[in-house]
């Protein structure tokens, strides 16, 4: 359960450490053209993950081509989508806690998490 009070934890430091707020009421609620701050699950209460970013379409996807790539050390895959908040992307899984810095892959720190080793089979 370490890894829920380590989360809870890093979200509120999120949230309060700076005056503007990534996603406001409104952009919660109705959802939101601010993908540079994704703080919540699904881009909004609605959880529609749905992004008004334009850049990439039908006509240009086939071209992308990863930029870097990143081993999270887990057997049991990730536990939910990543956050990303001033650049950083947090991931956690049944294992670690990691901070990534969004644009190079760079890990800037990884926390262990201590489940009990069924906890992550019955949570997810």
């Amino acid at each position: 359960m370490r890894l829920f009070t380590s989360v809870a934890s890093a979200a509120a430091l999120l949230l309060f450490a700076s005056p503007s707020f990534a996603q406001s009421q409104q952009d919660l609620i109705k959802g939101s053209a601010n993908t540079d701050n994704v703080v919540n699950y699904g881009m909004n209460y609605s959880q529609h993950r749905y992004s008004t970013l334009t850049q990439i379409n039908k006509g240009n996807a086939k071209r992308l081509v990863p930029v870097w790539s990143l081993s999270l050390e887990s057997e049991l895959g990730e536990q939910a989508q990543p956050m990303v908040y001033e650049g950083v992307m947090y991931v956690a899984n049944a294992k670690f806690t990691v901070a990534i810095e969004a644009a190079t892959g760079k890990t800037l720190w990884r926390t262990p998490v201590n489940f009990d080793p069924a906890s992550p089979r019955v949570v997810c």
